[in-house]
């Protein structure tokens, strides 16, 4: 994953207005890439072109952006990488077991024995990997199932809802709603 500074992020907003709705809800991770000054200054560059540009070029331009972000002389790895080849087979199992059981309640017990650790050492454990909680990246991968489903389905939103595992419209609707920035059903309609 690549993040850029919360302060490039704000300045973006005045070039792409379809930033400044969704800017509030924009997590800043800790896994992320930091540039150094050059690579700072080609990446803005090439964002102040797209200011004045239609469709087709800010997809070429972020074309141009690609490799200054992978291949960056000056990058560096802003938090911690899994320390071992066992840490990456760990956040695997974690990751098929949340992809299998994301509609129901996930104990963090379950996923801790699932993860071979108890309740503590999980915890630590993603915490450290993720740079967020077990609570919060189940969260955010169940709406973002949300997001995908009032896109592309015709399901009503609460069958929607259940299906993803909220059982609480209220809460669902709250996290939602601040997440996204809209109600479910105004997203459904922007999409359409």
């Amino acid at each position: 994953m690549v993040a850029f500074d919360r302060k490039m992020v704000e300045r973006c907003t005045t070039l792409f207005p379809e930033l400044r709705n969704r800017q509030t809800g924009i997590a800043f991770p800790t896994e992320t890439l930091k540039f150094g000054p050059e690579s700072t200054r080609i990446v803005r560059c090439i964002l102040s072109q797209m200011n004045a540009s239609d469709e087709l070029e800010r997809l070429c331009a972020m074309l141009r952006l690609l490799p200054v972000v992978f291949t960056a002389a000056d990058r560096t790895l802003a938090s911690r990488p899994m320390r071992s080849e066992r840490d990456v087979r760990r956040m695997q199992r974690i990751w098929t077991y949340v992809m299998a059981h994301y509609g129901h309640a996930i104990p963090l017990d379950a996923i801790a024995a699932e993860a071979g650790m108890n309740r503590t050492a999980f915890c630590a454990f993603f915490k450290r990997c993720k740079g967020m909680t077990f609570a919060q990246l189940l969260t955010r991968y169940r709406l973002d199932t949300v997001c995908e489903l009032l896109k592309h389905t015709q399901k009503q939103v609460s069958e929607i809802r259940y299906a993803v595992g909220f059982n609480d419209r209220p809460h669902f609707v709250r996290v939602f709603t601040h997440a996204e920035g809209i109600s479910p059903s105004k997203y459904r309609q922007r999409y359409r």
